[in-house]
């Protein structure tokens, strides 16, 4: 079985906890810490994000389209590569939403505040990413939930580092490289392993 399921069943809990409850918590100890703004712009990108997000990876759906045509017409290293490009382009604008709202909030946070504020982030940058994958699961697209998963995990994995070590803007950019990079192999051999396994049918 692929390494997302392994994954998945690993950290099930942990994440949804993190997805459950940790933007709650979040808002609240903001709120007590009168940290108003960081809520507020928190809610905006919350409602527009969404939106934006879809926008931003349409011309994904470009590379996406000529991979199926290529797939019809079994050709299948043309019909791989397109796919490839396209699963980097989208893994590319998630990327770059996670860390751009990441140092948003960083930005506003104080010693005080940097837990519920990077807390928040966590929700404010994934939760939108869930949402649509769900929504591109139930279009019959199974890929977006890897993509999902890996930047929830990506996106807690820079948290915890941001914390607890001392990381600089080229370590984060660096772990969250790696694990989007990890999702996007993830992908290829996903989509390499159903395409066999519907041939053998």
């Amino acid at each position: 079985m692929f390494v997302t399921s392994k994954l998945a069943n690993l950290l099930v809990i942990p994440l949804a906890l993190m997805n459950s409850l940790g933007g709650v918590l979040a808002g609240i100890w903001l709120a007590i810490l009168g940290q108003w703004g960081s809520i507020g712009y928190g809610i905006l990108f919350l409602i527009g994000s969404a939106i934006a997000l879809s926008i931003a990876m349409a011309p994904g759906l470009l590379l996406a389209a000529p991979a199926a045509i290529f797939h019809e017409k079994g050709k299948m290293l043309a019909a791989f590569a397109f796919g490839f490009l396209s699963s980097l382009y989208t893994v590319a604008v998630l990327t770059v939403w996670c860390i751009a709202v990441l140092f948003f909030f960083m930005k506003r946070a104080d010693a005080s505040s940097i837990i519920p504020t990077l807390l928040w982030s966590y929700g404010v940058a994934t939760g939108p990413i869930a949402w649509l994958a769900q929504k591109e699961l139930q279009a019959g697209n199974e890929f977006s939930m890897v993509s999902s998963f890996f930047a929830q995990l990506a996106y807690l994995l820079v948290v915890l580092a941001l914390l607890f070590t001392g990381v600089t803007l080229l370590d984060v950019l660096e772990i969250f490289g790696v694990v989007m990079v990890i999702s996007l192999f993830e992908q290829y051999e996903m989509a390499f392993k159903i395409d066999k396994m519907r041939r053998s049918q």
